[in-house]
């Protein structure tokens, strides 16, 4: 019998093989050389990606406890039952993930709080690759530490190649400065070419949110507001084009009249390949209702549409967005338990998972990205990684001399 599969055309090998799921490939990698050959290679990677581009299920990341563990949970697609748990088998500078986003089977994580966006990790974790993006075309300005960061993650119309777009604001986070006194820095990263370039400018505005995964049209997306006198107060959505490297700007809906309560908190999110504006309104911290404008025309600020109003039937305290036509609240009624919202059914969903001390949720699909441009890693504790370099289980005196070596 294997004999007569080893005899099989390379293109019948390659169409039989390509359909398995990640599970199932690695198993196949190491049956014989030239099926790793065939399997590795980039255009099977790719071609596996495109086959199953659909996700497989929910990734939640969560820490248990203030001084715990950064876990991972998949979960199934249609009941949000685990069925698999790990933990990140490395660390970060504060011990705090910020999970950023989740594309082509990887994970991309920072640091949370103050030294977010100063280092990337991008993670697989079917096959256990990592790969650290500490190098920046502005490492110089690091040094003195008064600076922060808001990222976007996302594709060129083009192809495949996942993005991030990095932009370094001045100043302390909570006190940036303004930013036309001192513009921001800005760099796109590429994946297939695993290298920083600068590009211009968005002098001018400051982004509210730290990151966003609201990509559609070949852009990603942030709320914003300008720094210069007049505008401290006025907010808009931000968008960054990866294939242009151009800023824009679009104009918010007047959602200022929208409900009740004392604050109004506004986010960008995508659904059904539309930008949309979520709206909570806020009484005491609790969101008394939550309103949801769809953008019916890209770029065209008259097509904003209030297509939903929500009103929560317990205590809910902020939004996670919107996952496959799910608005996912947090609620705090049994200990930030996730509640999920159907946008088709209009129906709440207790989901049962939460309950920890910080947690994020996303869509997760497999693939085989990074097998070659990883660290492969194993799933052991306590791992320290720093530049690219897998330092194991060294001692910490060790790891600051090494640190002094890299800079």
């Amino acid at each position: 019998m294997m004999t007569s599969i080893h005899h099989l055309p390379v293109e019948i090998l390659f169409n039989v093989l390509v359909r398995l799921p990640v599970e199932d490939l690695i198993r196949c990698i190491g049956v014989c050389k030239s099926w790793w050959c065939l399997i590795t290679h980039p255009n099977f990677i790719s071609a596996n990606l495109s086959f199953h581009k659909n996700c497989n299920g929910y990734l939640l990341h969560h820490k248990m406890g203030p001084s715990g563990r950064n876990l991972f949970s998949k979960l199934h697609m249609n009941t949000c039952v685990e069925h698999s748990c790990y933990e990140a088998p490395f660390s970060c500078e504060t011990d705090f993930f910020q999970l950023v986003a989740s594309s082509n089977g990887l994970i991309c994580l920072s640091d949370l709080h103050h030294f977010f966006g100063k280092t990337i990790y991008l993670w697989n974790p079917c096959i256990w690759r990592l790969k650290v993006l500490r190098h920046s075309c502005f490492a110089r300005h690091f040094r003195d530490g008064k600076f922060f960061f808001a990222i976007g993650v996302g594709f060129g119309q083009q192809g495949n190649d996942l993005k991030i777009v990095r932009i370094m604001y001045s100043g302390n986070f909570h006190l940036p400065i303004y930013v036309e006194n001192q513009p921001p820095k800005v760099e796109v990263y590429s994946l297939a070419t695993n290298s920083w370039r600068r590009v211009g400018t968005n002098a001018g505005y400051y982004t509210i949110d730290k990151l966003s995964t609201a990509y559609v049209n070949g852009a990603v997306h942030w709320v914003a507001s300008k720094t210069g006198e007049g505008y401290r107060f006025r907010k808009f959505v931000l968008s960054f084009h990866f294939d242009s490297a151009n800023f824009g700007e679009i104009m918010l809906p007047n959602y200022h009249h929208d409900g009740d309560g004392d604050s109004r908190r506004v986010s960008v999110a995508v659904l059904k390949d539309s930008l949309v504006l979520i709206v909570s309104c806020l009484n005491n911290y609790k969101i008394e209702r939550c309103y949801i404008w769809v953008m019916r025309e890209y770029g065209v600020a008259e097509s904003w549409t209030k297509e939903y109003s929500i009103v929560p039937d317990e205590r809910f305290s902020r939004t996670f967005g919107i996952i496959n036509n799910h608005l996912l609240f947090e609620s705090t009624v049994n200990g930030a338990e996730l509640v999920s919202y159907d946008l088709e059914n209009l129906q709440f969903k207790h989901l049962g998972i939460g309950r920890h001390y910080n947690h994020d949720l996303v869509t997760f699909s497999e693939s085989l990205v990074l097998y070659h441009e990883g660290i492969p890693l194993t799933p052991r504790k306590y791992l320290i990684i720093e530049g690219g370099i897998h330092l194991g289980k060294r001692k910490w005196s060790v790891f600051l001399q090494l640190q002094k070596k890299w800079r």
